[in-house]
């Protein structure tokens, strides 16, 4: 929709209402607003006003809860014949009385909780041109619920894409400055859920610089079709970019609580978790993982990866461009986030993967690097076997000798012959000087 001068003259009247209505009953503002549907512009002013009441307050006016309220006048009605209207006022004021209030108060309170009778607390206005640009936003990402799949092509602040397709959890592949991102229609299970993670990805696209989107919408009638749905920077000027985007310090509250629950744990004195490492490029792609692990003293790496939304034939092709790496890579895969019947589904794969539900298993992954971390010192030992520690003093620090040798603490100890020491936990001692101690 362009954003001319009608349409900015129809919000501008949209929000006034609401402004000046503030303390008034949603029924008295919805005859108001219905007045300005009349015409061509029905559906225009219903969807202004849907976005208008998200930026409301609504609250019940009462002295008496409403149930109370109505329980207690439709029993005393009960008791008495009611069929004139100074009959039913004798009614409200008798139980207005028994209740200790007065009856009008008695009678705002009856229906208070009904929609129609909740009051405008607060209204948070806005300028009429960000009222229609986001009435733009929401069509499109109207349609990108419908989506079968989506290509997007980027040229800047690909980061703040990413970012947002793996906060959003959507199955997504790169391929030069194009990603393919797989629609809601395309799965079996989850669809709604997904189309609404997808739709949320448009605010991240639109605040880039240069971009261009192609989606496949499918139509269902009588003869179900595919239309196309393209979309490009140069209309970023029609499009609300400012709401919505991604801000969360990390992609998700799933990362955000495995981060915060490792460096709970005492591996977190062993390991350094890095979030958001840099792009690790393959020959079937590149590849962005959530967190590296670095080993404080080894120096080794582990890259991890939480996966979010997946199908079978996603899942297969994500490990295999992982494996690709030619690095240690650990998989956490979420069961509740399967777009299919994932009951019988095996991986059947000689890959590194932890199956969760709801919550990545910190135990299993701290145990899995305990497992590296073995096996690290091991090869390490192995290579370092047969080479002579030069020792100097009486007293010597365990971490002096890892840096000078670039070894890790444990190999020291494991490769340590020298008679004339003793090994403690953090130095070794000559056993002269011990024996003078004695």
């Amino acid at each position: 929709m362009q954003i001319d001068t009608e349409h900015k003259e129809l919000a501008a009247e949209l929000i006034e209402v609401y402004t000046n209505l503030t303390g008034k009953k949603k029924s008295e503002i919805d005859e108001l607003v219905t007045d300005l549907e009349q015409g061509l512009n029905f559906k225009l002013v219903r969807g202004l006003r849907t976005l208008l009441e998200r930026r409301c307050t609504f609250n019940s006016k009462f002295r008496v809860e409403p149930v109370l309220a109505r329980k207690t006048v439709f029993e005393a009605a009960n008791t008495q014949k009611v069929t004139s209207y100074a009959e039913r006022e004798a009614v409200l004021e008798s139980v207005a009385a028994n209740l200790n209030i007065p009856v009008p108060d008695l009678e705002l309170s009856l229906w208070a909780d009904q929609d129609s009778e909740v009051v405008l607390d607060a209204f948070t206005a806005l300028k009429p041109e960000e009222l229609l640009k986001s009435y733009n936003l929401s069509l499109a990402q109207t349609l990108l619920f419908k989506a079968t799949g989506m290509t997007l092509t980027f040229k800047s602040n690909s980061k703040a894409i990413f970012r947002a397709i793996k906060h959003n959890g959507l199955m997504y592949t790169l391929k030069g400055d194009k990603i393919r991102i797989e629609g809601a229609s395309s799965l079996l299970k989850l669809s709604e859920r997904y189309g609404t993670s997808l739709a949320r990805l448009l605010p991240a696209i639109a605040n880039s610089d240069e971009w261009a989107i192609d989606a496949e919408i499918v139509v269902r009638r009588a003869t179900p079709r595919i239309y196309h749905f393209m979309l490009d920077s140069s209309s970023k000027k029609l499009l609300r970019t400012n709401e919505q985007a991604v801000k969360l310090t990390f992609d998700s509250l799933l990362e955000e609580r495995f981060y915060n629950g490792f460096l709970s744990t005492s591996a977190a004195n062993s390991w350094d978790l890095i979030r958001e490492p840099d792009a690790v490029f393959t020959s079937k792609g590149v590849s962005i993982p959530d967190f590296k692990f670095k080993h404080k003293e080894t120096g080794t790496e582990i890259y991890f990866e939480i996966v979010g939304y997946w199908t079978e034939e996603y899942l297969r092709k994500k490990l295999s461009k992982l494996r690709a790496m030619q690095t240690n890579i650990l998989v956490a895969i979420d069961r509740s986030l399967a777009c299919f019947n994932a009951l019988k589904f095996d991986l059947e794969l000689d890959q590194p993967v932890i199956l969760f539900s709801g919550k990545v298993p910190v135990g299993d992954v701290v145990r899995f690097l305990a497992k590296i971390e073995r096996d690290a010192v091991t090869k390490q030992a192995e290579s370092f076997k047969g080479t002579r520690i030069e020792l100097e003093g009486d007293i010597i620090r365990i971490k002096d000798i890892v840096a000078r040798y670039g070894i890790g603490t444990d190999v020291v100890r494991a490769c340590f012959d020298d008679p004339g020491y003793v090994v403690f936990k953090e130095v070794v001692v000559k056993n002269e000087l011990l024996q003078e101690v004695k």
